[in-house]
């Protein structure tokens, strides 16, 4: 069950929300549990982790770029869809890495279209771990913590998130691809692969990381590599 956060101030537009909720969970077959929240401040105080929030923007007290703000100091995955009366609010939503917003009145072929990219980042992002044989013995890691890993001659570099000290063991980079196959890593040389969860913009042959660090294409992985990650983010980068 996927644990749905509902911030609106609007007890109808709430409502309506929670009806295409209930409607779209039945024609997926997916189960939702719904919280919701009258104001952001409410919201703030929860501090529950939830699978994605559908966050109202215009609110009164602290409105809801700001709660999105808020979240982000402490929770830089859950995708947040704002939900809005008018669109020019809701495109600054790249400033807290929104997955998308909606623009009322909220009809359901525009949500169903919202929460159906919604739940494909979900999925991606399931808690799959992987084990790394190290001289003290296995290490497992969630492959969300993976930022990049690359090669040098026979070393695997594992840059992690949160961490100020690379992970470095033996291995294969082509053996860990492999292992990884069907997550969201992209191959940008033939050296290293990125976690396209961690990506917040590609600049000519620049990749820069919700991290800020930034990583660059090799010329004869640019073009595939690029159109993964479009796919990937929906056209957002």
């Amino acid at each position: 069950m996927y644990q749905l956060a509902l911030v609106e101030d609007e007890r109808d537009a709430a409502d309506a929300l929670a009806a295409f909720i209930e409607r779209y969970s039945q024609e997926r077959s997916e189960e939702f549990e719904i919280t919701r929240f009258g104001n952001a401040i409410d919201f703030e105080m929860c501090r529950q982790r939830f699978d994605l929030v559908f966050m109202d923007i215009q609110m009164p007290g602290i409105n809801g770029m700001e709660a999105a703000r808020l979240l982000r100091t402490y929770d830089d995955e859950t995708p947040i869809i704002f939900v809005t009366n008018l669109a020019q609010y809701a495109v600054r939503g790249y400033e807290v890495n929104a997955l998308d917003f909606i623009v009322k009145p909220v009809t359901y072929f525009n949500f169903r279209m919202r929460m159906d990219k919604a739940m494909r980042h979900i999925h991606r992002n399931a808690g799959r771990s992987i084990a790394i044989s190290t001289r003290d013995g296995l290490r497992v890691i969630q492959l969300s913590d993976i930022e990049y890993v690359e090669v040098s001659k026979h070393d695997l570099t594992y840059r992690l998130y949160g961490e100020k000290d690379p992970f470095v063991v033996y291995g294969s980079l082509v053996a860990f691809e492999e292992q990884v196959a069907g997550g969201p890593f992209v191959r940008i040389s033939n050296s290293c692969l990125v976690n396209m969860n961690h990506i917040r913009s590609v600049k000519g042959p620049a990749l820069l990381l919700k991290s800020g660090e930034t990583l660059y294409f090799s010329r004869s992985r640019k073009r595939e590599a690029v159109e993964t990650i479009t796919e990937f983010l929906g056209g957002s980068i």
